[in-house]
């Protein structure tokens, strides 16, 4: 299938494989803008092989030959024109694999500790600061680091939300070549959606590392089960608000088979539960 789509200033423009490389001489579609084509999933431009050498092209071309407006006054119809695209069903996008999901949430989670970290530290020098004068914490720990570790907190929580709405990833999707989409549309989630996935991600969060309990071991499993369970490896906070998270690394389609058969999913789960238990 030779349909490429690329999406400009928030609309999207049908074309083929050559003409989008044109455009892309030409400058009228940048490195960061999106590019679709089935089997590939939405990917940056830059990050699409097969679109490099032009890139390389539009780095040459002289500036007074780059069409960098938009729409621009000379070129075809359907480039400025929005296409009304049918997206084919979800399952002709490939999805991820169970390990993609996990190291994901955790590369997620850490950079929640990251950002949080300096609010951790000086909790830490009052504390050690208390014992070595033999003062009580309660005297010795002040607001400082708990205010710190909030405001640490809410920088990542936007950032996250943003990245989700403006590029489909966020930092631990990007390093395991996921992004996240609606599932009818492909399209990136709004602002709204966004930020309810990010909050049911950070109350999952919540539940694994909550420690013992009953209610707590119960969310584990159904958080943890439902991807095992699920062929289309939809955590709840998908499912509710009718996204995905699609694989589109290079390596999406070997990937993809080895877990295609539930029997390979919890073969996967039992690795990565000895994982995190160790």
């Amino acid at each position: 299938m030779n349909k490429w789509l690329v999406k400009i200033q928030g609309y999207e423009y049908e074309t083929n494989i050559d003409e989008l490389k044109q455009w892309i001489i030409e400058g009228r579609v940048l490195p960061e803008d999106m590019i679709f084509r089935q089997g590939l999933g939405w990917r940056i431009a830059k990050e699409v092989p097969a679109l490099r050498e032009a890139f390389e092209e539009q780095r040459k071309r002289p500036p007074s030959q780059k069409e960098t407006s938009f729409p621009p006054s000379s070129s075809p119809p359907s480039l400025y024109q929005p296409v009304t695209y049918q997206n084919p069903q979800a399952e002709q996008y490939t999805l991820p694999t169970l390990a993609q999901r996990a190291f994901g949430f955790w590369l997620d989670q850490f950079s929640y500790g990251l950002f949080a970290f300096p609010g951790f530290l000086l909790f830490y020098v009052q504390a050690s600061a208390a014992r070595l004068e033999g003062l009580p914490l309660e005297e010795a720990i002040t607001r400082s680091p708990y205010i710190l570790m909030a405001i640490g907190l809410l920088i990542n929580f936007g950032l996250n939300v943003y990245s989700t709405c403006t590029y489909g990833r966020t930092p631990g999707k990007f390093l395991m070549g996921t992004v996240v989409l609606d599932r009818e549309s492909k399209s990136f989630l709004g602002y709204g959606r966004a930020v309810i996935r990010e909050l049911m991600r950070m109350l999952i969060c919540g539940s694994l590392f909550a420690g013992g309990g009953c209610l707590c071991h119960i969310l584990q499993a159904i958080f943890c089960g439902w991807l095992v369970f699920d062929s289309e490896r939809r955590q709840l906070y998908d499912l509710l608000l009718g996204a995905n998270v699609y694989d589109i690394s290079d390596q999406a389609d070997v990937s993809y088979q080895a877990e295609g058969t539930l029997a390979g999913r919890i073969k996967t789960a039992r690795k990565l539960w000895r994982l995190w238990r160790d």
